[in-house]
């Protein structure tokens, strides 16, 4: 009788346990259940007051640089303040300390194209021209202030041009272009000349715009020159098949004409180098002391003077001369070698005069001077060697004659210590001047018809760390003058006659 009563109350203990439970259990679930709706609500009304509108209608989903293009904003506020604003990109060239190239990379901003006010409808009509700039694609937005209301794309087209379209044999041809784009497929063009392989054409630093120069070679009458995109170094031959096929292809026709052919052997004037080039060390000068050069620049073997004030009086000093030595594809590498140049006393007032020859030794980014006395470093100045033509030998003969050439000048770094070299604007390789210590010499052999025939040497990327968006390596880069990294190098002009 006990032993039942007993198991009686701890069933109906358990039954109120269990009820207890899942009443606590239910509120639970509920309060939670309402907690996550609220947050879903909260969420989903704030991706509507923040979702962009699709209501910019354009005249054109398309254009070049400098077309006007009309536009329609609906849906706005009657009578408010807006912009229209676009995405712009800036292009530079990533280098590491002195001499490594990391690749091409770019920085993106919103800028103001026109501003404007909508109706008591709620409509804004205008127009904005395409600005300078990159081309490809955009996005257009409509704004107030930070805040963006509506959005579309546009396409920008590039444009291409080329002068002088004809001349004697040995013109220079430039091929101009704006609006280039900046993404992986449509940053590197390519040109052939009469189907062979001529260089590349950029326009990281220029944003868009470029020029592509090189020479006109062959016989009397009309060549053919084609630029094609191409990321992997090459050109792009189906481009109608490719994803980009709304990219232009153009084709352009060079006339040869009989008049007394451009034949000098020269060296180019040095152009600036993209954004101004490497950034140097700082250079160190006690206070007081001023150091010159006469020439800042110049070729081996080029009288230069250097001058220095501020010195102790009536003491030696060392003038040291500061280079790189080795070879970056060795298991010795390369590391810096300073040389005495001479030792110079000062005079009574710590001034003193050197006169010299620019040393033979290595081009590209300039060297370092040091004037050293007793052991301490009073002050420094930068010289750099630019390329010079030392010899072309012989200049004419039969088809098959070995041509020997020798080049001073030539730099170490990945965007200086290469040449890639054309004959009759068809590219045959490319080579280095660091194991040589500036000295390029090789030997080419004289082919084609009876006439004179170009060698042209030209600069470009020895090596890049990063290849996306464009690989630059190991091809003539026919932009040159406008878009090298690092430093500004010089093409090369050279010339063969083949005789009867």
């Amino acid at each position: 009788m006990r032993s039942s009563f007993k198991k009686t109350l701890l069933l109906v203990f358990v039954a109120i346990l269990f009820t207890l439970i899942t009443a606590c259990s239910s509120d639970s679930e509920s309060s939670t259940a309402d907690k996550d709706k609220a947050t879903n609500n909260e969420a989903t009304n704030a991706d509507q007051e923040n979702k962009v509108l699709n209501n910019i209608n354009l005249s054109e989903e398309s254009g070049v640089i400098g077309n006007t293009i009309t536009f329609e904003a609906n849906q706005l506020e009657p009578n408010q303040d807006y912009q229209i604003k676009w995405n712009e990109f800036d292009g530079y060239y990533d280098i590491q300390g002195i001499n490594s190239f990391i690749g091409p990379k770019y920085s993106e901003e919103e800028i103001i194209l026109v501003e404007g006010t909508s109706n008591k409808e709620g409509i804004w009509e205008g127009s904005f021209d395409i600005p300078d700039g990159f081309g490809g694609n955009h996005n257009v937005y409509v704004t107030q202030g930070d805040e963006k209301i509506g959005q579309t794309g546009f396409f920008v087209k590039p444009q291409f041009s080329i002068e002088p379209e004809s001349g004697p044999i040995g013109t220079e041809i430039t091929i101009k272009v704006k609006g280039l784009g900046y993404d992986t497929y449509k940053s590197m063009w390519h040109v052939t000349y009469d189907n062979k392989y001529t260089g590349s054409v950029t326009s990281v630093t220029t944003n868009g715009t470029t020029e592509a120069k090189f020479r006109a070679t062959g016989h009397i009458g009309d060549h053919f020159l084609s630029v094609r995109s191409g990321y992997l170094g090459s050109p792009y031959i189906n481009f109608a098949d490719s994803p980009y096929a709304e990219w232009p292809a153009p084709n352009f026709k060079f006339t040869i004409t009989d008049e007394t052919p451009l034949i000098e052997d020269y060296v180019e004037a040095a152009p600036e180098a993209a954004d101004g080039g490497v950034e140097m060390p700082p250079l160190e000068n006690k206070e007081g002391v001023t150091v010159e050069l006469k020439k800042q620049e110049g070729n081996v073997g080029e009288a230069n003077n250097l001058s220095v004030s501020g010195l102790p009086a009536e003491q030696k000093v060392k003038l040291v001369w500061n280079t790189m030595v080795g070879s970056r594809v060795t298991s010795a590498g390369f590391d810096e070698q300073s040389d005495e140049l001479a030792t110079v006393t000062t005079d009574a007032e710590g001034n003193l005069s050197y006169d010299f020859e620019i040393p033979d030794d290595l081009g590209g980014i300039p060297h370092r001077i040091d004037i050293v006395v007793d052991g301490d470093v009073y002050a420094q100045v930068y010289l750099r060697i630019l390329p010079s033509i030392v010899s072309v030998e012989p200049k004419s003969g039969p088809v098959g004659t070995p041509i020997k050439i020798t080049i001073k000048g030539g730099g170490w770094t990945e965007f200086d210590n290469a040449y890639y070299m054309t004959y009759d604007n068809a590219y045959m390789g490319y080579m280095c001047s660091f194991n040589s210590q500036g000295t390029l010499e090789f030997t080419t052999y004289a082919t084609g018809e009876p006439g004179h025939h170009f060698m042209d040497l030209y600069p470009g990327v020895y090596w890049q760390q990063e290849k996306n968006p464009l690989d630059m390596t190991l091809i003539p880069q026919l932009t040159y003058s406008v878009d090298h990294p690092g430093s500004g190098m010089p093409a090369i002009r050279m010339s063969f006659e083949i005789t009867e």
